[in-house]
């Protein structure tokens, strides 16, 4: 038998219950020795944005030949598809609904390849629960790349894959970018849609990023670039423009979150 790799799971199951553990019996059973890297089963229920950062968050972080199984999938049971996909530059497979959860890793990337999972072969058996389509179809199916078997035998090729708009800010030019909050993390600092190649135009002293009525004048390095309780501003780890607050909850603060919009602008404007 073919040497299993590395599967991380991110999904919106919680650690409570029955259902991350389900998923693992399964991956175990049908391919042994599977490296599992649990990225997160606290996603918000339904919130497929959310699980779209956080894949997109991690990806670059792994090695080729990574197998990325996302269970967010508000639409379980229904006739969506689940998709396995290679993604440009990353060498690595996504198996997930196809649901708009690729749309953080695609951006700046092409997709190289993308298959529906269609074949019943491919199944865990006897049968196929239509409320746990992430233990019965997509983790055999990941299991199947884990072995290296091959992908067309997972199903039809497919052109093209559902893809969210959050991702995309709305630029009125270099000076000027109207995005929204995408992602609150543990911390409270609130993650926008403005990456940092839009930013570029201007130094760093030269913005302004206004949210929820406040105003944070420059982007910062650092989280201690000022003192404790300070509304600040700056490019975070995964290269997304964030507001915070210095050892402080910029969430709460604020009383903001995902949708919140975000005007980032320079100061002659």
């Amino acid at each position: 038998m073919a040497r299993a790799g590395i599967l991380t799971l991110t999904t919106d199951f919680g650690s409570d219950g029955p259902y991350v553990a389900a998923v693992k019996g399964v991956v175990l059973g049908l391919a042994p020795g599977t490296q599992l890297v649990d990225v997160s089963h606290s996603i918000c229920p339904q919130n497929i944005l959310e699980g779209a950062f956080v894949l997109a968050a991690i990806a670059d972080s792994f090695p080729a030949g990574t197998v990325h199984l996302a269970v967010v999938d508000p639409g379980v049971g229904t006739d969506r598809r689940l998709i396995a996909a290679r993604v440009g530059g990353l060498d690595q497979w996504f198996v997930l609904p196809d649901n708009g959860l690729l749309s953080g890793v695609l951006r700046n990337r092409t997709l190289d390849a993308a298959w529906e999972i269609a074949n019943p072969a491919i199944r865990r058996q006897p049968r196929v629960s239509p409320t746990f389509h992430g233990r019965d179809i997509l983790a055999p199916a990941a299991c199947h790349l884990l072995l290296s078997r091959p992908p067309d035998d997972l199903g039809p090729r497919l052109n093209s894959v559902v893809t969210l708009r959050n991702f995309d800010p709305r630029g009125e030019d270099e000076t000027l970018h109207v995005g929204e909050v995408i992602f609150r993390d543990a911390f409270g600092n609130l993650i926008t849609n403005i990456d940092s190649d839009r930013l570029k135009s201007a130094s760093a002293d030269d913005w302004i990023v206004e949210i929820a009525g406040e105003m944070v004048r420059g982007i910062s390095v650092t989280y201690s670039d000022h003192p404790a309780g300070t509304l600040l501003a700056l490019v975070g780890s995964s290269g997304w423009l964030e507001v915070a607050v210095a050892n402080g909850d910029a969430a709460r603060l604020l009383a903001a979150g995902p949708g919140t919009s975000v005007w980032v602008k320079q100061k002659h404007q």
